[in-house]
């Protein structure tokens, strides 16, 4: 059997990816009232990743995000002739992200993901940046969570 020190990134990669099941969603996030959707958590794939990864000799990282827009938005809803006001806040992100081949460190693939986080305080920045990460290791390894999120349309919000 070939050792770890002789695979390339490519190759570790691809052992990785081999390794790696589908990781399920176990996070309940609610949107609000009555509604909430079935997520998987940042702690999930970074718990399924990091021992693979140990294990066939690759250290990802993002190695470099900007900020692409960052904006306050106005929505307004309609509750029984009630109108109520809601400001958010919205950052978009561009990460970066870097699998390095540690026995070899000037070997490495990079990954782009963009990223939106939107929050009512002073989340926004974070949520994108844990969005962003996380898509990077399930489209590098090709991880699954069991289901096609384009199935379903998301609701439309009317912002200002």
């Amino acid at each position: 059997m070939e050792s770890k020190t002789m695979k390339n990134i490519f190759q570790r990669m691809s052992a990785i990816t081999e390794e790696l099941q589908t990781v399920a969603k176990n996070l309940t996030v609610s949107t609000g009232g009555k509604n909430s959707y079935k997520a998987v958590s940042e702690r999930d794939i970074l718990d399924a990743v990091k021992p693979v990864e140990a294990k066939h000799g690759v250290y990802s990282y993002p190695v470099k995000r900007e900020i692409l827009e960052s904006h306050m938005l106005e929505s307004e809803s309609n509750y029984n002739g009630n109108v109520t006001k809601r400001t958010t806040f919205m950052t978009r992100i561009e990460t970066t992200y870097r699998f390095v081949n540690v026995d070899k460190p000037e070997e490495y693939i990079e990954t782009t993901t963009f990223a939106e986080g939107i929050d009512a305080q002073d989340k926004g920045s974070g949520k994108a940046m844990t969005y962003g990460d996380k898509y990077a290791l399930m489209k590098a390894y090709k991880i699954s969570t069991g289901d096609d999120p384009d199935q379903k349309a998301s609701e439309d919000t009317h912002y200002t």
